[in-house]
């Protein structure tokens, strides 16, 4: 940045609250506007005395404006592609016009010079900010494009109707003026197209920016009626911004609370992000009195009004805010002081409302699910339903209000955020005789959806998508940064025009005729045969697999294509089928090779024994793995279950010399060691040791439970004799030796009579206390 050169301003600027002076001292940035006035065939660096570059190292024609001759350099190149001319012949190629190249031309380079003159005849305080682009548009909404008779005028309305699509971003990009007292270098501003469009009404560019001043609210909180209060759960949204968002309550007199109070807070639970106020804004019994509201001291300035309607999941919100920006005036000592006004944006009304209208973790509305046919009867599915019906009752109570249409009415623009599906009948289009006041804003085509992601639909998540679109975007970039971006962005469009020309004049092919599966008989009937053959190895049934074999012994030789290492695989080892592995490799990860290893991986001991001793099967065969593994496995280790395993261990110890058991690389079975029956017995005795020792400690844990609980028991008895003994009432002096009746009643008893005494004593005791009870 020059020295002496304004900067921007620290807080992040409003779009309708700009800086004085830097509205009128902003013009559209273009790709092509940097060098419009550029000359196309010389390069302005290069001295005058320079020789002329050789025929090699220029660039060839352009294709696709007619007339045009070798460029003598690729700077040369690069600026016709950037000029009015050449994005002229682009636009009509790509939107339905005649080929330019191989046809006269519609419109010659003298013709849209002149038609450009004309748009500029007349207009002294247009200036730079007049972008190509604008001019473009003019052009081709003035010029007739010549089309074939039978297509006429039509064809052209389509072209220049698709013309702003073909022009259209998301966002767009201002400059300061050169020589402007707010020029700022590389500093680039960028504004939403559809809050420029809402906003004015126009759809040239150039004129976007007139539209934006916007009076400020001066009132001071607090007083006049208004009391100013802030909005809760808004502070971190208003942040960003460096705003506070006030609540509207009191501060327009044509705003009655009573107009407003819609659904009732006691039936619908109200979700709004944490806010703790989600009632409706404007309540009766906080509401001023219309001749308190405006004074005729500080008048109210026009207010400008959006309002936001969001819908989904069951959550409903809405709310009415005031472009007008609120800054209050500041005291003579805050001036002196030099302290800054505080920025705020002012609700008029919000109110949000949710129902049970989603299943969690599914997603979409119970009418959805039924209308895809899963019309479901649960208690939860009726609930949604009801939800729905609800929301849509409290949605059209809310809007049939006087307040709410008088919002809505005055609004400039509504901003809607919903599935179309979801909002016909609900939020517009009502069935009967009354109507939305949201029809009117669509036929005047003042609505629109939200240009920006959204979340749920809450107060917070409204006046955040409010200071998103209000934000301007500041961007830092160097003229090497922009023309970079510039060449990306016409190359991608060269691309995509030149697709959709080759795809225009391409013939679709015809689509390819499905190929009926013709299998042959015999081939139909083995594989049904080796299912039935897996089936039966899978669950065991060794007598009816044998009986198999036996009748069709053929099957396991059908097998044309093996695998390399199954290359000398035959009968009872032969692979399986290749399409009987893929649709297997569908459903689970490891696919058997052999029936050997199918039945080791379904744990089917008595089949793997049947196939190792009696029909020999090679437990060595690998099992086919991926082309990415390396790992070598076999029937063993497919094995799930310790019994399957000891088969294999227990066949290695009768017959070590069939195959190499322990061999762990490729040939080998990998079982890691034998099992006899001595080691059977071995392990069985020490599992019963094992058992053995484990009761034992089991009883003694119970007896010594027992005889705690019999102490306890003992112990409780005692407490409660004691407890149930009655006083002694011998009255005067105790004597040594003394001892009471009861004592010398019971010192003649035998133990069982003691014992006696003593239970019916307890049972005494236990009545006594079930009567306190």
């Amino acid at each position: 940045m020059a020295q002496g050169r304004p900067s921007l301003p620290g807080p992040p600027m409003y779009v309708f609250d700009l800086p004085p002076g830097l509205a009128s001292s902003l013009v559209l940035r273009t790709a092509e506007g940097e060098q419009e006035d550029r000359p196309t065939s010389t390069d302005p660096a290069a001295p005058a005395d320079t020789a002329p570059a050789k025929p090699t190292q220029g660039a060839p024609p352009c294709t696709l404006c007619p007339g045009c001759e070798p460029f003598a350099s690729v700077r040369a190149q690069r600026s016709h592609f950037q000029s009015l001319w050449h994005r002229y012949n682009l636009v009509l190629k790509q939107y339905g016009a005649r080929d330019t190249a191989s046809t006269p031309a519609l419109v010659t380079r003298d013709m849209l010079d002149e038609q450009l003159a004309s748009l500029h005849t007349g207009s002294d305080d247009e200036s730079d900010d007049g972008a190509t682009q604008d001019d473009l548009s003019a052009l081709v909404g003035r010029l007739t494009l010549t089309t074939p008779a039978d297509e006429g005028e039509a064809h052209a309305a389509r072209s220049v109707a698709a013309l702003p699509d073909a022009l259209r971003s998301p966002l767009l990009w201002y400059e300061t003026r050169p020589g402007s007292p707010m020029h700022v270098e590389q500093t680039q501003l960028g504004l939403y197209r559809d809050v420029l469009l809402a906003s004015s009404g126009e759809t040239q560019p150039s004129s976007f920016l007139a539209s934006l001043t916007t009076p400020r609210i001066t009132i001071r909180p607090g007083t006049q009626g208004w009391s100013g209060k802030h909005l809760q759960g808004t502070h971190q949204v208003g942040r960003a911004m460096q705003m506070h968002v006030l609540d509207g309550q009191g501060l327009v007199p044509w705003l009655h609370p009573s107009d407003l109070a819609g659904v009732s807070s006691s039936d619908v639970s109200d979700t709004s992000s944490g806010d703790d106020d989600d009632e409706a804004t404007l309540s009766e019994n906080s509401a001023a009195s219309d001749a308190e509201s405006l004074p005729a001291s500080i008048p109210l300035p026009p207010l400008r009004l959006w309002t936001f309607v969001m819908m989904g999941g069951g959550h409903f919100a809405i709310a009415t805010m005031a472009l007008n920006l609120h800054v209050p005036p500041l005291s003579a000592r805050a001036e002196a002081r030099g302290a800054k006004a505080p920025r705020s944006i002012v609700v008029l009304a919000h109110k949000t409302f949710h129902r049970y209208t989603t299943r969690r973790k599914q997603g979409g509305s119970q009418s959805a699910q039924d209308a895809a046919g899963k019309h479901a009867k649960s208690a939860g599915a009726n609930l949604r339903r009801y939800g729905e019906q609800q929301l849509r009752t409290d949605i059209h109570t809310l809007l049939q209000r006087r307040g709410w249409r008088t919002l809505i009415e005055r609004s400039e623009h509504v901003w809607v955020r919903t599935s179309m599906r979801a909002a016909n009948g609900v939020l517009w289009h009502w069935t009967g005789h009354e109507t939305s006041p949201l029809d009117a804003k669509q036929a005047q085509g003042t609505l629109s959806h939200i240009p920006i992601a959204t979340q749920r639909p809450t107060l917070s998540e409204i006046v955040r998508c409010f200071l998103e679109l209000t934000r301007v975007k500041v961007a830092h970039l160097t003229p090497e940064e922009l023309a970079a971006q510039d060449d990306a962005a016409h190359q991608a469009s060269v691309t995509a025009a030149l697709r959709a020309n080759a795809a225009k004049h391409t013939p679709t092919p015809p689509p390819p005729r499905p190929k009926k599966m013709q299998k042959d008989v015999q081939e139909q009937r083995e594989r049904e045969r080796w299912i039935r053959m897996i089936s039966m190895v899978r669950k065991g049934k060794i007598g009816p697999l044998e009986h198999f074999l036996e009748r069709h012994a053929s099957l396991l030789s059908s097998v044309n294509s093996k695998p390399a290492a199954y290359a000398d695989a035959t009968g009872i080892d032969t692979p399986l089928p290749a399409w009987w592995r893929q649709a297997e490799a569908k459903s689970t990860g490891q696919v058997p090779t052999t029936l050997l290893q199918a039945a080791a991986a379904a744990d089917q001991a008595d089949m793997v024994q049947y196939l190792l001793t009696e029909r020999h099967a090679d437990p060595t065969l690998p099992v086919l793995k991926d082309e990415g593994s390396t790992a070598h496995r076999t029937a063993y280790d497919l094995c799930n279950a310790k019994a399957t395993r000891a088969v294999f261990r227990r066949v290695m110890a009768e017959q070590p010399t069939w195959w190499k058991w322990d061999e762990m690389g490729p040939g080998g079975a990998r079982v890691p060691s034998a099992l006899t029956a001595d080691m059977e017995e071995a392990q069985a005795s020490k599992a019963r040791s094992r058992r053995a020792a484990m009761r034992e400690k089991l009883r003694e844990r119970d007896a010594k439970l027992e005889e705690k609980a019999q102490a306890e028991a003992a112990a409780a008895a005692a407490a409660a004799t004691s407890a149930s003994t009655p006083a002694s009432t011998t009255h005067g002096p105790r004597r040594l030796g003394d001892q009471g009746m009861a004592t010398m009643s019971e010192a003649g008893l035998s133990d069982e009579m003691r014992r006696r005494i003593e239970r019916e004593k307890r049972a005494r005791a236990a009545e006594a206390r079930m009567l306190r009870k």
